[in-house]
């Protein structure tokens, strides 16, 4: 069950990961033009540091109890 939800939150960690923005100002900052993208993007952030703390959480947990076993 653990090493399921794991996986389903390593899958997870990898999209959110993917579609971030490139950090990149290019043409005077095109990319944080309206404020919907900046609280999208800080939304994503938050999600992907969620995922990144029970990814590092699920991990320390399943290398106890299989070390255990």
């Amino acid at each position: 069950m653990i090493q399921s939800l794991w996986i389903i939150n390593s899958i997870a960690l990898i999209f959110t990961i993917m579609i971030h923005n490139p950090k990149s100002q290019g043409m005077g900052g095109q990319n944080q033009l309206f404020a919907s993208t900046r609280s999208a993007e800080a939304n994503l952030n938050r999600v992907t540091w969620a995922l990144i703390t029970t990814f590092f959480s699920l991990t320390i947990y399943l290398a106890i109890t299989n070390k255990l076993d």
